[in-house]
């Protein structure tokens, strides 16, 4: 009898894997690939691998700005991937290889497995051919999530690429379309162009990166262009079919009409699904939407020895989330006096280049909730780092109640956006207000060092500033 079964090695189940092991508890993980999840193998590691050779070709080709003379060679893309792989190899060897695991005394299966009961777990041990039974007090599913291809007529028979298997790739493509402008779809679609590939970007709606801010959207839109990315909003792909030249593709536009374009691959980056297929779920009575398992604000499923978290409850798809989660479960399995999931301060990046940074809520979700907002906004142009490194593209954005100055969201463009945006977290997790970000000592000069010029606008521009000079006048 295990204290803790885990069916997923990825951000989550490592973390409660090592927690459970510390902890004293017998604890067992069960994975049906390879441990590191998606963001190892398919996400975040190999993602910002191939956008930092994108950024390095990048400079290369506009190395004239800092008076450098550099020769722009083609790059090449068997050995781009090598440098991607070797990231992943070295974090696999050196945090999330199986033997360190069970170094620590987790009991680490691969392979297949079922729900028989609420309380057993049946596996296809595919290191040793045999089915194992698991019997265990507490469960947690983290099985992550996987790439959702949209209903396009003959897409399925032509081979298209998506987040999972775009690293198979052998050759760089000349000409590439990527359907989905969200995240994904920005941050391969901008790495793909760098590298030499004439890429489109074909989006449903009017707006790219729709989870941000429209001022964010509108002004990544114009960057994007102004590369050389074709980026197609409010498109639709109705048919997909192959010629001799490659994939022609049938884009219909309420913008542009109906066009016909030829492409050596498609890239689909519209969407994931939950991966509870064959767990047994509705077996045991754990209940399941469209979006992922169902869970209360304890991250407990419909069965009360049953947890679940990461990507398969549907919440906020990113690494950090699902050990944000993992943290909160180790609490509520092994400790008395269970918390509650706060997902009040969820910070995320989108690592395009410039990256795209966000806290909190958008102006629009702001003034929705609470009315009137100050909004405080600071250009790239004005942070001299940005300026002695050529990295101007950007800006930051804060929105704060008018009175104290409470954060209420933050939205940053800009080189290490993504850095940048962690004192805006930890100020709105321990609620400190702008005016006491101003009274902070910044390092000069530093990307950084914008918090304290956004924050100090608070005492120039915020609404209690303005109407105490009204009164004293």
């Amino acid at each position: 009898m295990y204290d803790l079964t885990i069916i997923g090695g990825g951000s989550a189940g490592l973390v409660l894997a090592v927690a459970g092991a510390k902890l004293g508890k017998k604890t067992a993980l069960v994975e049906k690939h390879r441990i590191g999840g998606d963001c190892l193998w398919t996400g975040c590691v190999p993602s910002k691998a191939l956008l930092k050779a994108a950024k390095v070709a990048n400079y290369i080709q506009n190395a004239e700005k800092y008076g450098v003379a550099a020769t722009a060679g083609t790059p090449n893309w068997q050995r781009v991937m090598a440098y991607v792989q070797s990231t992943q190899h070295t974090i696999e060897e050196e945090h999330d290889n199986p033997e360190r695991f069970r170094e620590m005394g987790v009991d680490v299966i691969f392979g297949n497995g079922h729900f028989e009961s609420a309380d057993t777990f049946v596996v296809a041990d595919a290191e040793n051919g045999e089915t194992r039974t698991f019997k265990s007090k507490k469960f947690v599913i983290s099985t992550g999530s996987r790439p959702l291809a949209p209903p396009i007529p003959g897409l399925e028979s032509c081979g298209y690429l998506d987040s999972e298997t775009v690293w198979e790739l052998k050759e760089l493509p000349n000409r590439l379309l990527v359907v989905g402008a969200g995240p994904i779809g920005v941050e391969l679609g901008q790495a793909f162009h760098r590298l030499g590939t004439d890429v489109t970007i074909a989006q449903r709606s009017e707006r790219i990166l729709t989870k941000e801010d429209t001022d964010v959207s509108e002004q990544m839109l114009r960057y994007l262009r102004g590369e050389g990315i074709t980026i197609r909003r409010n498109t639709n792909i109705t048919e997909v079919t192959q010629n001799g030249e490659g994939t022609k593709v049938v884009l219909s536009s309420s913008e542009e009409g109906r066009r016909e374009q030829t492409f050596d691959n498609i890239l689909i980056a519209a969407g994931r699904a939950p991966n509870v297929e064959g767990l047994g779920l509705d077996k045991i009575g754990v209940q399941v939407s469209k979006r992922g398992i169902e869970v209360n604000n304890k991250l407990q499923t419909s069965v009360k020895n049953i947890y679940a978290a990461g990507d398969v409850i549907g919440h906020y798809l990113f690494t950090h989330v699902a050990a944000f989660q993992a943290q909160l479960l180790l609490r509520n399995i092994f400790f008395p006096l269970s918390q509650t999931i706060n997902y009040a301060v969820v910070p995320w990046t989108t690592f395009c280049d410039p990256e795209v940074a966000r806290c909190g809520l958008t102006e629009t979700e702001a003034r929705e909730k609470y009315g009137d907002v100050d909004v405080f906004t600071l250009d790239q142009t004005d942070v001299d780092r940005a300026v002695s490194e050529g990295e101007t593209q950007g800006f930051t954005k804060v929105i704060a109640s008018r009175w104290r100055g409470k954060i209420l969201g933050v939205h940053i463009v800009g080189a290490n956006a993504g850095e940048v945006i962690h004192e805006y977290v930890l100020a709105m997790q321990a609620g400190i207000p702008l005016r006491k970000l101003s009274g902070m000592i910044h390092v000069y000069p530093t990307f950084s060092s914008s918090t304290w010029r956004v924050a100090g606008k608070w005492f120039s521009e915020g609404t209690l500033i303005q109407t105490l000079r009204k009164l004293i006048r």
